[in-house]
């Protein structure tokens, strides 16, 4: 049960982080004026921020395979355990760029 706790946690906070960070480039494209590119930059930094709050004390708060790589080489987490991060990274990721895309068509 805690590998699943774990696995979605990943998954919601990637989607979390790709979702808000990207929507708020697609609100700075159709608002320059109201939004500027300077808070793209808040926006992630804030989501970001969010997420290792919320799940850090769950999953370690990677959000990203390259990090979950780095955690494993230097033995923080087992080596058995990187695929279903990468998987629940992976899934989290797409579900958030495929939701951007329904988004942007609106």
């Amino acid at each position: 049960m805690l590998m699943v706790n774990k696995a979605l946690a990943e998954m919601i906070g990637t989607f979390a982080i790709i979702f808000v960070g990207g929507g708020s480039i697609l609100i700075s494209e159709r608002f320059p004026n109201i939004f500027p590119s300077f808070w793209i930059a808040v926006t992630f930094g804030s989501i970001i921020t969010l997420m290792i709050l919320a799940f850090g004390y769950l999953s370690g708060a990677h959000f990203n395979p390259a990090v979950t790589l780095a955690f494993a080489v230097t033995r923080r987490i087992p080596a058995v355990q990187v695929p279903l991060y990468w998987v629940s990274q992976c899934v989290g990721g797409l579900l958030a760029a495929l939701f951007l895309i329904l988004v942007r068509k609106i």
